[in-house]
């Protein structure tokens, strides 16, 4: 394909003009860092945070490094935006199918909650559950406990830590249930093509394997 000249050129001018913008900008800034005594780069990374995160996926202490932080606030990130996809997914196949049914006040009350979040903006609904709902919670040393176990406060939700003892005896009894189900629910199955009787004895297995690996 040939291209005429009269189409290139003021594509080619444009390009030049943003790359002598970027790097007038970016000469500029390096030459006021560096009258002011500052170091571009990201060795800062390294050094000592001295903040401290209230929640953290990994082991973090105002002590750690800032790429540290960054790795917890990184991490963190992920947990929220995997539980809202989980959870909006669940939310949104329960309300597309309330908006289907044919009970008139489940229809409408589906309609209603569509309409009235699609119709208010994100960033007003943020504003909304952060000063009129999490601003009204109570401070950590003010909170009364849930249920005995559980604080709700306007820093978060608190429950006890889950302490694992003897897991490699969970998951060992976890997959040998898995196991067990799978070959006696084969053989269940092909005693009933063949013989046409209705093993209950793959029942009865489900129910120990389900308690003996809750308990």
């Amino acid at each position: 394909m040939n291209f005429k000249l009269k189409d290139i050129v003021p594509q080619l001018i444009t390009v030049l003009a943003v790359v002598l913008v970027f790097g007038f900008f970016t000469y500029n800034a390096q030459v006021n860092m560096e009258n002011r005594g500052i170091d571009f780069g990201y060795g800062f990374l390294s050094q000592e945070s001295s903040f401290d995160v209230q929640f953290s996926l990994i082991e973090y202490d105002g002590s750690h490094s800032y790429f540290r932080a960054y790795l917890v606030g990184l991490l963190n990130t992920i947990l929220v935006s995997v539980i809202g996809i989980i959870f909006a997914t669940i939310l949104g196949v329960i309300v597309g199918i309330a908006r289907l049914s044919p009970n008139y006040l489940i229809n409408q009350f589906a309609a209603f909650y569509v309409e009235f979040f699609r119709n208010i903006p994100l960033l007003l609904q943020i504003f909304f559950w952060y000063f009129a709902a999490l601003r009204a919670l109570p401070l950590p040393q003010d909170a009364e406990p849930m249920f005995g176990v559980t604080y709700l406060t306007i820093k978060g939700l608190f429950v006890p830590a889950f302490i694992w003892q003897n897991l490699n005896i969970f998951l060992y009894s976890v997959i040998a249930s898995i196991v067990a189900i799978i070959v006696i629910r084969t053989h269940a199955k092909k005693v009933q093509e063949t013989q046409g009787k209705q093993n209950t004895c793959f029942i009865n297995l489900f129910r120990f394997n389900f308690h003996f690996t809750l308990y």
